[in-house]
């Protein structure tokens, strides 16, 4: 049963920009749905019997997790249940649902749900294991199922079935969604690097995640600029990761040309074809990728989300401490600073085995490192992302002399 959060500053957070409309269109093919099967004996009882059917299949999923996935609470996985209870005062739910740890054959995956008014999140215990003790990515993770709580994903999913159900829109609405909630995930992981950590771990592991070059991982939006590739995309219920992690850092955007045209042409030419419902099929699927490429393109150079900003600023000086340790280390051992940057950060990843290597939270890219005659010295970007600004954080090595 869900239990009351406590009264907290939440932040805001804005809808992918599709997710609107495509809300919108939904709930209108469903009321049209839904008055066809009203004046039809024959489809009522179809509809009966299909809803009767996912309920019986949702009533035994909820029963196995309940029975057999293992409840979060003070006394049961404790840090867990106090990341659920902050995120959720955080994302401002007025309940802090159910959450759950349920083992899944090795699956790297999370969900939110529901079972008549009880709204709950399950966490798959190899995706926590694969967080390890990064908290900031496991935060993104469980924000990001929080999210689709405070966004309301959740509700009357009954009633829009068949809007959802309606080929291509309902996909299209699906993976606005999951944008949204990477948003939520972005302010639960309090920083960029935290959250694009948890998006891949998704991608690729818990070892090799810790060392996917994201950059590279963005450019394979390429590898899905096909027909064939386009229309995978727009059957999914989830963008593709190198689409995501662009979404959350539109620096790593690549620019790259769509073919959606040529394929929307040779669709159209099939729909006028096939009569009426056929062209409603065309006209959604004009409109849907449309609208995506603009939101994509919408989100270049922006942030998308609120920072936690002094949560930010604690990683970044915790950060600049930890380089600053092995700085020391080095000199103390060889009598030489680091020569630059490279050799730094590899002498981290020496002294830190396994661990991510650290990253600016405010622009997602490695710290500075300065040395002159008289010592060295670490800086972030600050809020504003820029670096060489007034709001710079600088860990200064020089300050003791």
């Amino acid at each position: 049963m869900t239990h009351p959060a406590a009264r907290s500053d939440s932040v805001t957070v804005a809808r992918w920009p599709t997710e609107g409309l495509f809300t919108f269109l939904v709930v209108l093919l469903s009321i049209v749905a839904w008055v066809v099967l009203v004046v039809s004996i024959v489809g009522i009882a179809y509809a009966a019997f299909i809803a009767l059917f996912f309920f019986i299949a949702h009533l035994i999923f909820i029963a196995h997790v309940r029975g057999s996935a293992v409840k979060i609470g003070p006394d049961q996985f404790p840090e867990l249940h106090e990341a659920v209870e902050r995120l959720a005062r955080k994302l401002g739910l007025r309940n802090v649902p159910d959450a759950y740890v349920m083992q899944a054959s090795g699956a790297l995956n999370a969900l939110a749900t529901k079972f008549l008014s009880a709204r709950m999140i399950i966490l798959f215990s190899d995706l926590l294991e694969a967080c390890g003790d990064d908290t900031a990515a496991r935060d993104m993770i469980v924000a990001h199922e929080l999210g689709h709580i405070k966004a309301g994903h959740l509700t009357m999913q009954w009633l829009l079935l068949p809007g959802l159900m309606f080929p291509f829109l309902g996909q299209a609405l699906s993976r606005a969604r999951e944008y949204t909630c990477d948003r939520y995930g972005l302010v639960g992981a309090g920083d960029l690097e935290g959250a694009l950590l948890g998006l891949s771990i998704l991608a690729a592991g818990p070892k090799l995640g810790r060392r996917v070059n994201r950059t590279a991982l963005a450019w394979q939006r390429i590898d899905m600029n096909t027909g064939w590739m386009t229309i995978g995309e727009w059957l999914s219920t989830h963008p593709p990761l190198a689409k995501r992690v662009t979404a959350l850092d539109p620096t790593l955007r690549p620019d790259v040309g769509s073919n959606k045209g040529a394929i929307l042409a040779s669709l159209t030419v099939t729909g006028l074809a096939g009569g009426i419902v056929a062209l409603i099929a065309v006209f959604v699927l004009a409109l849907i990728p449309a609208l995506e490429e603009m939101a994509q393109v919408a989100t270049e150079g922006s942030e998308p989300a609120a920072i936690d900003t002094a949560a930010a600023m604690d990683r970044a000086r915790s950060d600049m401490a930890s380089l600053s340790a092995v700085i020391e280390a080095h000199r103390q051992a060889t009598g030489e600073l680091p020569a630059d940057f490279d050799e730094l950060y590899d002498l981290w990843v020496e002294a830190h085995p396994g661990a991510p290597e650290p990253y600016d939270p405010f622009d997602g890219y490695p710290y500075g490192y300065e040395i002159d005659e008289n010592g060295y010295w670490l800086f972030s970007s600050g809020p504003d992302g820029m670096p060489g600004t007034e709001d710079d954080l600088i860990h200064d090595s020089r300050t003791d002399l």
